[in-house]
């Protein structure tokens, strides 16, 4: 997705190259009158606001975000939220709960198994018999296991959120493109209106009957009078 941005923006960087090429701004010098320039003016402003907006928006895309599992309730995911709810198993394991209730229950859970870390690690720093500490090291290994396993169901929806949200980005890029396409189009077509006509009346020859013939051309076209 991050590569399909990097695509709208070079062809947006491309128009606006082309926009700002000496073709526009040499036209701009054939036009009859200062409204003509103005308007012309006014049509390659517009066509480069075009272009920047919708560079703008692009490359928001593109920049760093932090997104972690805290915002899962946060409005831009609840389509993923529906999505957990429905097929919990997928996303929070075996173990999870169902509908609304299995995300309440997956961080009861990870509390839970933290705790439970924390009190194993500071019962086993603290026991000094051999047979006790072997036990407890053995329900460490255990807590640690839940942990660790929390910590990586964690890290997977928290990348598949980073992602929704860099597509969600992309799509409103795209959006966005377009319009300020078409906001480019209405400018180069303000543009070559207030350029083409000019050039047209500059290269359209005088009519015939424009042109008054010289006196001396007069006399050489017509005949001689016979003398009597």
């Amino acid at each position: 997705m991050r590569a399909t941005a990097k695509w709208m923006l070079a062809a947006l960087a491309a128009v606006g190259a082309v926009l700002l090429a000496g073709v526009p701004l040499t036209a701009m010098r054939s036009a009859a009158s200062t409204g003509r320039l103005l308007f012309a003016l006014a049509g390659l402003a517009i066509a480069l606001v075009g272009v920047g907006w919708a560079l703008w928006v692009t490359s928001e895309a593109l920049m760093p975000r932090l997104v972690s599992y805290q915002d899962l309730d946060s409005p831009r995911f609840a389509e993923i939220k529906a999505v957990i709810e429905a097929e919990p198993e997928l996303f929070l394991g075996p173990s999870a709960g169902q509908g609304p209730t299995a995300l309440p229950d997956f961080d009861h859970d990870r509390a839970r198994h933290r705790r439970a870390l924390q009190d194993v690690t500071r019962l086993l720093a603290a026991e000094t018999d051999p047979t006790r500490r072997q036990a407890l090291a053995a329900a460490r290994r255990q807590a640690a296991s839940w942990v660790a396993d929390d910590y990586a169901r964690v890290s997977r929806l928290a990348a598949l959120m980073y992602a929704w949200d860099v597509r969600a980005g992309v799509r409103r890029a795209r959006v966005h493109t377009f319009a300020g396409c078409g906001i480019t189009l209405l400018g180069a077509l303000c543009l070559v209106l207030a350029t083409s006509e000019a050039d047209t009346a500059d290269k359209t020859p005088a009519p015939a009957s424009a042109v008054s013939p010289s006196p001396s051309a007069s006399a050489l076209a017509s005949p001689s009078t016979p003398a009597h």
